[in-house]
């Protein structure tokens, strides 16, 4: 089967193209575009481009993966929206990955608790624990001073775009960095999230996958505030 991930949940857009026989992974291709372009512009030339490195074409993907959130809200729809799209025509079954899920992939190997973090804005993370590759807890958003009282005193992998800042603000020693190479969201772990989800029967239908946001959208939030202040002067 081949797999196709994009992840658009960060400041750069990735793709993988994976070649997967007898549940194994057999080769892959990955794609990193940091050009200054928007997601909408680079995302599809370069899912494109990484089917191309495995001499594949669009129409033998078997299985879509994509980052469905949480994340940024732009990164996110334009990601799920693509996936959508190229889904349809073929009826091809999607995977919608957490991408805090795909983070931790990268680290299964970590004696000890993983921290996958991606900067919220507003004073908060999304956030998930995890530990020898099971998840300790849901995707959600979180402040410091709350994550920090469920980390401990125990080793401590952090990784995702928000963890140089967790680690700032914490200044704890048992917290460690991830190695800058894995660090922040890409697309292969992604479809190796993806495959798994498709093997245990997870994977949905293109008309079934959907964004998952844990927050109001910023555009929502600032309308709600501008009505709120408009019926207090009432």
């Amino acid at each position: 089967m081949i797999v196709l991930a994009v992840d658009s949940t960060a400041v750069c857009a990735t793709a993988a193209a994976c070649l997967f026989e007898n549940d194994r992974l057999v080769t892959y291709a990955l794609t990193t575009s940091k050009n200054g372009l928007t997601h909408s512009e680079t995302l599809l030339p370069i899912a494109d481009g990484v089917l191309r490195l495995l001499g594949k074409r669009m129409d033998e993907v078997g299985l879509f993966a994509v980052s469905a959130g949480p994340g940024s809200f732009t990164g996110v729809r334009i990601g799920v929206s693509l996936v959508k799209g190229l889904a349809f025509a073929g009826g091809t079954p999607c995977a919608a990955v957490s991408p805090l899920e795909a983070l931790a992939k990268a680290h299964e190997a970590f004696p000890g608790v993983v921290c996958a973090v991606m900067d919220a804005r507003r004073g908060q993370y999304y956030n998930a624990l995890f530990q020898n590759g099971e998840r300790l807890c849901s995707d959600r958003a979180i402040d410091t001073d709350a994550l920090l009282a469920e980390l401990g005193s125990g080793p401590v992998l952090v990784c995702g775009d928000g963890a140089a800042l967790l680690c700032e603000r914490a200044r704890r020693e048992n917290l460690r960095l991830a190695p800058e190479s894995s660090r922040e969201q890409n697309a292969l772990s992604v479809a190796l999230c993806g495959y798994r989800r498709w093997s245990l029967g997870y994977a949905v239908t293109p008309d079934a996958l959907s964004p998952v946001y844990l927050r109001t959208p910023q555009a929502e939030r600032e309308r709600e505030e501008r009505m709120n202040k408009g019926e207090n002067k009432e």
